[in-house]
């Protein structure tokens, strides 16, 4: 929980903004573009191209409107961009992994962080050190210890929003039914009937982009830790040594079945199985589907698209109990790795990007909240109302990534085989702890044996 209050505690002054779909004009962060010359005559330096990799539903809003800063700019920073993007999800994980085993690793990689690249792929050697580099300045360090600085070391640099996780919903829709915000599951399945006789989509399901099948059992997860009275360190020193199981979180277990009744009643989209996260957003916008589980970076998306449609959505926790939480991410991290051409100009582009001029023109085309403590941006209406709930103290570290000592297999591929009717609730919990023996056996831990 101390990255929770760090993250929102980086941008406090914008909190409380009013919404917005437009934030700081482009000159408050181009002003000063940083020159890279040469020491001679101050002339331009020859500008190299530094590969990145990324995943392809990384590639946001905002790193696209970075990305064409940077090009158009390139003379003066010394660097453009060459932007590789990989499926996500399992699939992606797993390409990355035989990338990383066969050294065919681009410049620059953004990644889950040293602690996922060290614990899950062996590859903490393949990152450079980072530390000293003058952006961190710009940063609190309780809200990169652990995350970014790992081992008494930098490895990366915070890349993105920090990432809250609910449910999105298009306000008009719910006005036009005269529906409230549900806080308990009772409601909320009261509220799906009504917009069902309405005849909309309830919650649209995003099945064929696999990885979004995770979200709504997460929230299931975090009531898990809640309830343990546990601190989220804890709790996942117990997991980590085999004290406690996937199969053993009754709550998890739980709302993974509780995302299958959605689809029984008939509340999500018929074709959820082949429907796509694009779509869902065309779906929220445009209201013919009322309500989508996810995480903020959906709205950069709708900002992008439907830019006149950001004030008509809204958000709130996942409604379970009535003491409900907000799931938050750590913005994704960007490493220069061992196979970089040129260590020094990617320690420079990475710094730059790490800078409060990039990560405002980051965030003027995704808002969100922002590690950077220089970085201003007004924030959108359902950001706001996730970030309302943060502050009443109604926030909990995502479990995925930021808690697991040893790979738990395909989640994503795990849930689909459960609505496909191929396994139960309980065996999806099952095979995370039986990927997660063999991976920890793998690495002859004591605990496994």
């Amino acid at each position: 929980m101390a990255f929770s209050l760090a993250a929102c505690g980086a941008n406090g002054k914008n909190e409380g903004a009013s919404p917005a779909t437009s934030t700081a004009p482009a000159s408050s962060a181009s002003s000063q573009t940083p020159q890279a010359s040469d020491s001679a005559g101050g002339k331009p330096q020859e500008v190299k191209t530094l590969s990145l990799l990324m995943f392809s539903d990384w590639y946001t809003p905002g790193w696209q409107a970075l990305e064409k800063y940077i090009g158009d700019h390139a003379s003066e920073l010394g660097f453009k961009l060459d932007i590789q993007k990989i499926a996500g999800g399992s699939q992606g994980e797993q390409l990355l992994k035989t990338k990383i085993a066969t050294n065919d690793l681009p410049d620059l990689l953004q990644n889950y962080g040293p602690k996922w690249m060290d614990q899950n792929a062996d590859a903490l050697d393949k990152l450079v050190d980072l530390t000293g580099l003058a952006s961190y300045a710009d940063y609190d360090e309780s809200a990169l210890d652990g995350v970014y600085k790992y081992k008494g070391k930098y490895y990366s640099v915070p890349i993105d929003a920090t990432t809250l996780m609910g449910v999105f919903y298009n306000k008009k829709v719910f006005a036009d039914l005269n529906l409230t915000v549900p806080k308990t599951w009772d409601e909320f399945l009261a509220v799906c009937e009504k917009i069902k006789e309405a005849g909309k989509t309830p919650v649209y399901y995003a099945g064929k982009d696999t990885w979004t099948l995770q979200t709504v059992p997460h929230f299931g997860f975090s009531q898990d830790i809640v309830q343990s009275g546990k601190s989220f360190p804890d709790f996942w020193q117990d997991m980590n040594t085999n004290k406690k199981h996937y199969a053993d979180l009754t709550n998890f277990i739980d709302t993974i079945k509780k995302s299958k009744d959605l689809i029984d009643k008939g509340y999500v989209n018929k074709s959820y199985l082949s429907d796509t996260y694009d779509s869902a957003q065309q779906a929220i916008a445009d209201g013919t589907a009322a309500m989508h589980v996810n995480g903020t970076w959906f709205i950069g998306e709708i900002i992008k698209k439907f830019p006149d449609k950001v004030n008509d959505i809204g958000a709130f926790p996942f409604p379970l109990n009535g003491d409900n939480y907000v799931n938050i991410s750590p913005p994704g991290s960007l490493s220069v790795t061992t196979s970089a051409k040129d260590v020094d100009l990617a320690k420079r582009a990475v710094d730059f990007i790490a800078s409060a001029q990039a990560q405002q023109i980051f965030a003027e085309a995704q808002p969100g909240i922002y590690l950077n403590k220089k970085v201003e941006v007004a924030l959108s209406p359902a950001i706001a109302d996730l970030n309302a709930a943060l502050k009443d103290g109604k926030g909990i570290l995502h479990w995925q990534g930021n808690g697991e000592l040893y790979p738990y297999g395909s989640f994503d591929k795990f849930m689909q085989d459960y609505y496909a009717g191929g396994k139960t609730a309980e065996q999806v919990a099952q095979a995370l702890d039986q990927e997660t023996a063999k991976n920890a056996k793998a690495k002859d831990d004591p605990n496994w044996k």
